[in-house]
C-alpha cells in the first residue's frame, strides 16, 4: 500500500486539512476531561463501582445510539450530523460543572450517557465521509494522521488533564472541552458537503463490477473469494429496512464479518484497561498526595504515547503488508504480540516499568489499528459505510461494557495485578483465531483491500 506523505496530503487537500485541525482541537479537550471525570469520581466515592458506573454510562449508549446513527449519516448531510453533534457536546460538557457542588456521582454518569449518544453520531459520519474526502493513495496516510491525533491528544490531554486538575481543579478541564467542541464544528463548516459523499455514478459501477466478478464465480462453481460482498438487497426508506441491509451486508461479506467479530474479541480484554488504569493509578501507584491523579494520569500518558508512535508507523506496516497474505498474518500476530506485552506489564513492581510495557502494547495494537482501518474502508462501498463502522464500534464497545462490569466485579477479591494479566490474554485470544482461520479455511484478506484503487 503505497501512500502519500503527510506534508502531500495536507498541502493538497484543503477540506480534509480543516476535518483534521477541528479534530486536534476537539480530542485535546476530550482528554483534558477524561481525567478530571475519573479524578471527580474517585474523590466524591472512591469506590472501584462508582468508576466502572461512570466508564458503563460512557459505553453503553454507543451500543443503543449505533443502529440510529448508521442508518442516519447514510442518509443525511454528513456535515450538518457532525455540526449539530458538537455544538450539542460543548453543551453537555458543561453539565459536569454542576457535580462537585451536588456532591452527585449520577450527574457525571448521564453526562457521560449523552456525551457518548452524541459522539457515536460524529464518529460515524466522519468515518463515513473521509474516504470520500480524500484519494485511495491518501487514505492510509489520512486514517494514520486522524487517529495519531487522537492518540497524540490522548497523550497530551491525559498529561496536562492530570497537571490541571492538580492545579487549577476539574472545572477548569471541563470548561475548556465545551470550548474545543465548538471550534471544531466551526472548522467543519468550512468543509463543502459535497465532498462527503462519493459520486454517484462511481458508487454505482465500482461495487457493481465486483458483484458480478463474485457472481461468475459462483456460476462458474468456484467459492467466492474472500471479502467479496454477496448482492443485497436494494434500500428501502424504512429505518429497520435499511438497519436490516446492514446487518446482511455484514454478514455475507466474509472480510468485514471477521474483523468486527476479532474486535469483538479483542474488547473482552481491552474493555478492563480503562478501570485498571484509574486503579492503578489511584490506589496501588498513589504516593503523591494528589489522589492519585498524577500516577492515572501517567498511564494514561503511557498508553496515548504508545498509539500515537503506532499510529505513525502504521504507514511503514502498511508498505510491509502488501498482499492478501501479509496483511493477514499482521493483524492475527499483532493481536497476540500486543496482549501478551500488556499482560507482562501487570507483573512489573513499578509505575515505570509498567508504563514502559503499555507504550509497547499500544505502539503494536496502533499499528495494527491503523492497517485495519484503512483495508475496512477500502472494501466497504459508501452506501454502507455509515452502517458498517457504527455497528462495528457499537458491538466492539458492547464488549467492553461487558468486560469493564466483569473487571470492576473482578477487583472487589483479585489484585489488579491478576486482572491485567486476564485482561491481556482475553485480548491476544483473537489473533490466535485469527491465524487458525487463515491457515485452515479460504478465509483471508480480500485483494482488493491492498490495492491503490479498484482500477488496479
Amino acid at each position: 500500500m503505497s501512500s502519500a506523505t503527510y506534508r502531500e496530503l495536507l498541502r493538497s487537500n484543503k477540506n480534509f486539512r480543516h476535518l483534521w485541525t477541528g479534530q486536534l482541537i476537539s480530542e485535546l479537550g476530550t482528554w483534558f476531561s477524561f481525567i478530571a471525570e475519573l479524578g471527580l469520581v474517585r474523590l466524591l466515592s472512591g469506590s472501584p463501582l462508582a468508576t466502572t458506573a461512570l466508564l458503563v454510562s460512557r459505553l453503553l449508549p454507543f451500543l443503543l445510539a449505533a443502529p440510529f446513527a448508521g442508518v442516519l449519516v447514510d442518509r443525511l448531510s454528513r456535515k450538518r450530523v457532525m455540526i449539530a453533534t458538537d455544538v450539542l457536546r460543548a453543551v453537555v460538557a458543561l453539565g459536569y460543572l454542576t457535580v462537585a457542588p451536588a456532591q452527585a456521582v449520577w450527574i457525571a454518569c448521564v453526562c457521560g450517557s449523552l456525551m457518548s449518544s452524541l459522539s457515536v453520531f460524529f464518529e460515524g459520519a466522519k468515518n463515513a465521509a473521509m474516504p470520500n474526502m480524500v484519494s485511495w493513495r491518501e487514505l492510509l496516510t489520512a486514517n494514520v494522521m486522524m487517529h495519531s491525533t487522537r492518540f497524540l491528544q490522548f497523550t497530551v490531554g491525559s498529561a496536562l488533564g492530570g497537571l490541571t486538575a492538580v492545579s487549577f481543579g476539574y472545572n477548569a478541564a471541563f470548561t475548556v472541552n465545551s470550548l474545543s467542541f465548538l471550534a471544531s464544528a466551526i472548522f467543519i463548516a468550512l468543509i463543502p458537503e459535497s465532498v462527503m459523499r462519493s459520486d454517484p455514478a462511481k458508487a454505482a459501477n465500482e461495487p457493481q463490477s465486483l458483484l458480478a466478478a463474485s457472481r461468475d464465480a459462483a456460476q462458474a462453481g468456484e467459492l467466492p473469494i474472500a471479502g467479496i460482498e454477496q448482492p443485497v438487497e436494494q434500500p428501502s426508506n424504512h429505518f429497520l429496512a435499511d438497519l436490516r441491509e446492514g446487518l446482511a451486508y455484514v454478514w455475507a461479506t466474509p472480510f468485514v464479518r471477521g474483523v468486527i467479530l476479532i474486535n469483538i474479541g479483542w474488547a473482552t480484554g481491552g474493555g478492563m484497561v480503562n478501570i485498571l488504569y484509574d486503579r492503578m493509578g489511584g490506589h496501588v501507584f498513589n504516593s503523591h498526595g494528589d489522589r492519585g491523579d498524577w500516577s492515572v494520569a501517567t498511564l494514561y500518558t503511557a498508553a496515548g504515547a504508545g498509539l500515537f508512535i503506532g499510529m505513525m508507523l502504521a504507514r511503514r506496516a502498511g508498505a510491509w503488508a502488501s498482499d492478501e497474505k501479509r496483511a493477514g498474518r499482521y493483524i492475527g500476530w499483532s493481536l497476540i504480540a500486543h496482549g501478551a506485552t500488556f499482560a507482562l506489564s501487570g507483573l512489573m513492581p513499578g509505575l515505570a516499568s509498567m508504563s514502559l510495557l503499555i507504550v509497547v502494547s499500544r505502539l503494536i495494537i496502533g499499528m495494527e489499528f491503523g492497517v485495519q482501518e484503512t483495508l475496512m474502508m477500502k472494501v466497504l462501498p459508501d452506501e454502507y459505510r455509515g452502517r458498517v463502522f457504527t455497528t462495528d464500534r457499537a458491538l466492539e464497545l458492547g464488549a467492553m461494557t461487558l468486560s469493564m462490569m466483569a473487571a470492576g466485579w473482578l477487583l472487589t477479591w483479585a489484585s489488579p495485578r491478576a486482572v491485567i494479566v486476564t485482561s491481556g490474554l482475553l485480548s491476544a485470544c483473537p489473533g490466535v483465531i485469527w491465524l487458525l482461520a487463515i491457515s485452515l479455511t479460504r478465509f483471508g484478506v480480500p485483494s482488493r483491500a491492498v490495492r491503490e484503487s479498484y482500477g488496479d
